[in-house]
Formats: C-alpha cells, sequence, structure tokens
C-alpha cells in the first residue's frame, strides 16, 4: 500500500513527501517536472527508498490509473495545480490542470475504490475582504473568487462533494500564503523570492504588495495539515479554512533585516485584495491540526535552507 502525491516534487509536495517517508510510508510522487534535486535536499538516504516518482500529467486518467494500481496505492494527495499568477496567463491551461486534473483525481479514486482523497483549495475561493461583514471569514461562508485561480479552486469544492456523495472519502484544506524554500511560481512564490531567498544570498529584494497584511503558513505547517486530515476517518466538515500567522508585510520585512542586518529590502504599494483572517475551529477541532511555526521562526528557517542549499551547490 503506498500513498500516490500528485505535485509532489512541488513546495507544499516535496515536504508532504519528507513527512510521509518520516513515518515509514510508501510515497509514490507523481509530478508533470519532477524535481529530484528537492528531494534530495529534504529526504535522507533511507527515505528516499521509500519514494518513487513517476513523470505524469493529472490530466491524463488513464496514467493516473495506471500508476495507482501499479503502486497499489490506497490514498492520494492532490497538491498538482496551476498557480495563481500563470491561471490568469493561460485561461485554457489553468481549467484544464485545475479543474479536469481535479475531476480527474476524484474519477480516478471511484474506479479504484481508494482510501481517501486531500486535495488542496484555497482561500482565494473567498475572493475581496469587503465582500465580508466578519472579521474572521466563517469556514461555509459564501464563495466571491475574484480570480481565475480562486474560481477554479471553488469549482473544485463543488466537484469534491459531488463524488463524496458518489461514496469517495475526501477533504480539501484552503490554504492561505504559503512561503519555504521550493516554491516555483504564483505570487506567494514572488514574495517569498523578494523578500526573503534574495537578501539571504545578499540580493536586493523588491517585495510586491508591500501594504497589505498576509496571513502567513510556513510550509511544513501546510503539510502537517494535509498528513493529519489523510490519516482521519470521514470528517463532518468537507472542505477546512487552514491559517498561519496573520502579519503586514512590512513587519515581516523587519524580521528579515532582524536576521540579515543591512539587507536592502524596497516594499513596493499595493495589496493582493484578499482576505486574510479565517475562522478555522472545525480544523482544528475535527483534523487537530493548529500552526507551529511562527511567522519570524518560519522566515529564519527559510534563510538558513537557503543559505544552506546554495553552500551546496558552490561545492566543487
Amino acid at each position: 500500500m503506498s500513498y500516490l502525491v500528485t505535485g509532489g516534487t512541488g513546495l507544499i509536495g516535496a515536504y508532504i513527501t519528507r513527512f510521509l517517508a518520516e513515518e515509514g510510508e510508501e510515497v509514490v510522487v507523481y509530478d508533470v517536472d519532477p524535481r529530484h534535486d528537492i528531494l534530495e535536499c529534504l529526504l535522507s538516504k533511507e527515505e528516499r527508498g521509500l519514494v518513487k516518482v513517476v513523470k505524469g500529467d493529472v490530466t491524463d486518467l488513464a496514467h493516473l490509473i495506471r500508476t495507482a494500481k501499479g503502486y497499489n496505492s490506497t490514498k492520494i494527495i492532490h497538491m498538482a495545480a496551476l498557480l495563481s499568477t500563470a491561471s490568469s496567463a493561460n485561461p485554457v491551461l489553468a481549467v484544464r490542470i485545475n479543474c479536469c486534473g481535479t475531476v480527474n483525481v476524484l474519477e480516478m479514486a471511484r474506479i479504484l475504490g481508494l482510501k481517501k482523497v486531500v486535495y488542496a483549495s484555497s482561500n482565494t475561493v473567498f475572493g475581496a475582504a469587503e465582500k465580508y461583514a466578519e472579521d474572521y471569514i466563517a469556514n461555509d461562508a459564501p464563495h466571491y473568487p475574484s480570480t481565475l485561480y480562486g474560481a477554479c479552486k471553488s469549482f473544485n469544492e463543488r466537484l469534491a462533494e459531488h463524488y463524496f456523495n458518489e461514496g469517495v472519502d475526501n477533504v480539501g484544506l484552503r490554504f492561505p500564503v504559503v512561503y519555504g524554500m521550493g516554491h516555483r511560481e504564483g505570487a506567494s512564490a514572488t514574495i517569498t523570492e523578494e523578500l526573503m531567498i534574495k537578501p539571504a544570498l545578499g540580493k536586493p529584494g523588491r517585495v510586491p504588495c508591500g501594504e497589505d497584511t498576509l496571513n502567513w503558513l510556513y510550509v511544513e505547517d501546510a503539510a502537517r495539515a494535509v498528513v493529519m486530515a489523510s490519516k482521519k476517518a470521514t470528517t463532518k466538515t468537507k472542505v477546512f479554512n487552514v491559517d498561519g500567522e496573520v502579519c503586514p508585510v512590512r513587519v515581516a520585512a523587519d524580521y528579515v533585516r532582524k536576521i540579515v542586518p543591512g539587507a536592502d529590502i524596497t516594499l513596493l504599494p499595493g495589496y493582493t485584495g484578499f482576505t486574510g483572517k479565517f475562522d478555522t475551529s472545525m480544523i482544528r477541532e475535527e483534523i487537530g491540526y493548529r500552526p507551529q511555526w511562527p511567522l519570524e521562526k518560519g522566515i529564519e528557517q527559510v534563510i538558513n535552507e537557503v543559505r544552506k542549499l546554495y553552500h551546496r551547490q558552490q561545492r566543487p
């Protein structure tokens, strides 16, 4: 028996793979562009022995089914997605990957009778903060997505509800701004690159949306929430808000300057346009998840990991 992790070498997917391997689980990483270097950094030699990497596209249902059957997968964690910036630039591809890819994962689970599907949703399903009177957006609040990416994620939640009614046990997690080493694209990737990664390497950073206040979720907390959800029996709630630490970008920049004295950081004007505060009582009650990484500690971890990777790459 094994876990199948789509997007398993992406930011969150790679850490999910690590957590599962640390627990002795066999993991099949299914990724359209596998990043073996990321897994080399995160996994020990023994853990790498538990991980198989398969190159594959979530839009290919037949290949998904062959892979899951071939490795006797009983649970699937679906992290593969085209993120916000790329989705806006290519709507056709966004719908193919984010919506058709998700329905393929759920259909595969139905056909094969898999025990559990955990999938990534997003707090962008809620859209702009001014749509809501509450300070903290309820778990069951209505959706007003203002981006194509958010609209895809909102649709996926309806898809998952349909498949649950067809017998596929599944649960979704709505992530806020996830940061950490390894992020490759999207708005949060740009913020991480400019605010943390460039200063860690002594380069100037120009941080977009510098006037905003964001909900920052360190990647290890995001991955841990997914793994915890995958091990729970059927939950009453089918999609959960997930939180990290709500903090202004300017304060995050001060944390970086504290860790990297003299860091050259410019905060550019602007806002993301998304709400940052969410009621997460349901995931705490039903899954037992609480964030463990304060923002300052998470930023320090990213900077240390970036420097470690850089020095490793510079060795002859």
